[in-house]
């Protein structure tokens, strides 16, 4: 096989409680990296679908991993690299984590390696590490596996995934402003109140208790976090209107996604649409355009396009 594509599905981390441990992959919307083998040893990136993407190997997610997966299978071809981004940059929706999934499970599909799942993990992990500087596996993991997974140690990484009831849908509302990872992990506090942390904690368990039940009021009491959300309000403008207006037009709950702007409504057993209308309706009162989609759980990760 000399070419290949790969599509990595994006995905949302956080969900409030769940800062840094607790992410999920959503249908709907990936990146698709394909993959050709080549005569000239290296990885090299020679087509992007946005021009803000960089080239360099040393700087793309999706060439970062493809070469760290050379180096674990023992492969010295060279790799040329084709992105077509479906997820919109610096959103909050896994874009990177997507690029440096499809880069990984695209080179070792070439390579035939059958790397082990802990392996790609860290190839793609690594690229991601390079990029934005910190090794968190809250959107790497779902892109790759699929479903929703709780990262539950750092050192070693100790993931376990985390029923999502059926009837729940997730409405992802953008609005036209980005805000850099690196900027929004910046004004993460250095420590917390204890009484933030106990909350925080008891929250997380509560979420996961009402994602595998479908549990709207449970969903609701405990989808917020302590920590991160109000460090970093002043980066998301028109939060306050579009949180609000979710939550009447009927979500169970609505947080920030990842590092933000994007937000996540969770719709449990009801109509979805009124709820993306209302929040980006939200927007649009405090001057801000917004787009929305609608998604379920991503059940299957990233996969071989055809």
């Amino acid at each position: 096989m000399d070419r290949i594509t790969v599509y990595a599905p994006g995905s949302s981390s956080n969900l409030g409680a769940g800062f840094d441990c607790l992410g999920l992959a959503l249908t709907g919307r990936g990146d698709k990296v394909t993959a050709t083998r080549s005569d000239n040893p290296g990885v090299r990136v020679v087509a992007v679908s946005d021009p803000r993407i960089p080239l360099e190997d040393n700087r793309n997610t999706a060439a970062l991993a493809a070469k760290a997966v050379l180096r674990r299978a023992g492969e010295d071809f060279g790799i040329e690299l084709s992105i077509e981004k479906g997820l919109p940059l610096a959103a909050g929706l896994g874009g990177s984590a997507a690029s440096s999934v499809g880069g990984a499970v695209a080179a070792e599909v070439l390579c035939q390696a059958r790397l082990s799942r802990d392996s790609l993990l860290s190839a793609a992990l690594e690229a991601e590490e390079a990029v934005s500087g910190g090794r968190h596996a809250d959107n790497v993991a779902p892109s790759l596996l699929g479903g929703a997974i709780l990262v539950v140690g750092q050192d070693p990484l100790r993931l376990t995934t985390v029923k999502v009831h059926p009837s729940l849908v997730f409405v992802l509302v953008t609005p036209g402003y980005s805000v850099e990872t690196a900027t929004a992990r910046s004004l993460l506090p250095e420590s917390v109140p204890r009484v933030d942390a106990v909350e925080q904690a008891a929250h997380l368990g509560g979420l996961i208790l009402g994602l595998e039940r479908g549990d709207a009021d449970l969903i609701r009491e405990c989808m917020t976090d302590r920590i991160a959300e109000p460090a970093r309000a002043k980066l998301f403008p028109g939060y306050v209107r579009a949180f609000a207006a979710g939550i009447d037009a009927g979500a169970a709950g609505v947080a920030v996604s990842g590092g933000g702007p994007t937000l996540i409504a969770i719709v449990a057993g009801g109509a979805a649409a009124p709820v993306a209308r209302a929040m980006v309706d939200g927007y649009a009162r405090g001057g801000h355009q917004a787009t929305s989609f609608e998604a379920r759980l991503d059940k299957t990760g990233a996969r071989v396009d055809v």
